[in-house]
């Protein structure tokens, strides 16, 4: 899709104006906030809150000031016509916090009294409702325009595929976004017929861009043909379009990757094309962190007497630690030393090569079922998970997150298979797809396709899915080893 155009300075004229309103509305009820919490309000009238919000004025001139800096920094003052809500939100809360540091930083410098950490706060959360609700309301209201026909981007594609198939389904999928497509420009007219269900007009072959660029009002172009073949017409149309000021837009999936997505991006000034397989939306990944933090410091409080309690069973069972450390393999192959309590005898680790034959896991996997060398206590807490718990303090660390695939042993990632090393792209986790799949009782090859199924499929709501199903897999100690 097209990358996000900058508005005309009309409207950002307009935005600013009524940022800075909603700013002064967020300044007046932060005032009336501050009154109260005081005790002071019974005395106020019209009069009164005037003067208390122009005693404040100096909050209202600093971050009116800074505002725009920050937004313009962190892309509000362009159009987002393909920007979800969660994106905006995050560049608003992102663009608030650093407004209202500045703003502190620069009241406490310029002014004799300095800056009030409570009204701050209060006037902070007043500017995220009042900003924030405008600047959604706003966005809802611009799709609504544009889904009825207001606003459009008119469109032309170039080239009949698969992969322009896909853009205009998108384009359909989404009127919302305001893209109205003129028409195809293909050598082959037979192969329009792909785009039937549309009732897309022909406007003729390749070489009739220029006359179509003279005759029709267009605001971008998509160029759909394959670059390898058609580097030279491709180049050729780029050159058309540019002498015209046309904007030329390249479907970017220039290698036919099995999964890898592909994303542009600059990297000081030079053009990036940026093939990925991984999860890569910063919103959800950065609201996943802050619940692996927020969930997992609530588990380790709630934990606690549970620690103590499988800590002092384990000392009074066998001689050694209460904890076992092990090395694993986390995202892209960094090591790190993954706890665990120790469900074993002290010397397991030295026993496992003489139990080799016992294994029953096809594949790089070690499991046994009835390990001799695990302990009562161990074979309880392992059957119910507790000897997991300490891996909280992974997840803390950054080391794991709360989902993932299992962090396997560097002897078990030598065995992987080019393809298994994938289940290495992303953090691995206390619990995963395969956890809540069947746990031990599945195959290595069903536990690889499981953890790829989720790197590929990714998203918050599966994070929060798989979390849920945890609790009763764990509760019923299904497929334990």
């Amino acid at each position: 899709m097209a990358v996000p155009k900058h508005q005309s300075a009309t409207v950002v004229a307009m935005i600013i104006i009524l940022d800075a309103c909603s700013i002064f509305v967020a300044l007046a009820v932060a005032s009336i906030w501050d009154e109260w919490t005081a005790g002071r309000a019974a005395g106020l009238t019209p009069g009164s809150i005037w003067s208390v919000t122009l005693a404040h004025l100096a909050y209202f001139i600093f971050f009116a000031l800074i505002w725009p800096i920050v937004g313009t920094a962190n892309h509000l003052y362009i159009s987002r016509r393909r920007d979800d809500l969660i994106m905006l939100s995050f560049d608003i809360v992102k663009s608030l916090a650093l407004a209202l540091i500045f703003c502190g930083f620069a009241v406490a410098f310029y002014t004799h009294h300095g800056s009030d950490p409570t009204y701050l706060s209060h006037f902070g959360l007043c500017a995220l409702f009042f900003l924030g609700s405008y600047r959604i309301l706003s966005q809802l209201a611009m799709w609504q325009w544009r889904s009825h026909g207001h606003d459009e981007r008119q469109i032309l594609l170039i080239g009949v595929n698969e992969r322009a198939l896909h853009l205009v389904n998108a384009i359909y999928n989404h009127p919302h976004y305001g893209y109205k497509i003129m028409g195809l420009l293909e050598d082959d007219e037979e192969r329009c017929s792909l785009f039937k269900e549309f009732n897309l007009p022909f406007l003729g072959k390749f070489d009739d861009l220029e006359k179509v660029l003279r005759e029709q009002v267009l605001d971008e172009i998509y160029i759909c043909l394959p670059v390898r073949s058609q580097y030279e017409r491709i180049q050729s149309m780029a050159y058309l379009c540019e002498g015209v000021g046309v904007g030329v837009r390249m479907i970017a999936d220039l290698f036919p990757l099995r999964l890898a997505t592909s994303r542009y991006h600059k990297f000081e000034g030079i053009p990036i094309l940026a093939l990925s397989t991984v999860p890569e939306n910063q919103p959800q990944l950065l609201l996943q962190r802050f619940s692996d933090l927020f969930i997992g410091g609530l588990a380790l409080i709630c934990a606690l007497p549970l620690f103590l309690i499988t800590a002092l069973l384990i000392k009074l069972e066998s001689r050694g630690p209460v904890f076992f450390y092990q090395e694993r393999v986390g995202i892209n192959q960094r090591r790190f030393k993954m706890y665990k309590f120790r469900s074993m005898v002290q010397d397991a680790e030295a026993q496992r090569e003489s139990l080799e034959e016992l294994n029953e896991k096809e594949g790089p996997i070690f499991k046994v079922s009835h390990d001799p060398r695990v302990t009562r206590i161990g074979r309880f807490i392992r059957k119910y998970s507790i000897d997991e718990l300490p891996q909280i303090f992974n997840v803390l660390k950054g080391d794991m997150s709360l989902v993932g695939p299992r962090p396997p042993l560097p002897s078990e990632v030598e065995k992987y298979s080019w393809s298994q090393r994938r289940r290495l792209s992303v953090k691995p986790g206390m619990t995963g797809l395969s956890q809540v799949s069947g746990r031990s009782k599945l195959s290595f090859t069903d536990t690889v396709d499981l953890d790829l199924y989720y790197i590929d499929q990714w998203s918050l709501a599966l994070v929060f899915r798989i979390l849920l199903l945890t609790i009763p897999a764990v509760l019923k100690g299904r497929g334990a080893m």
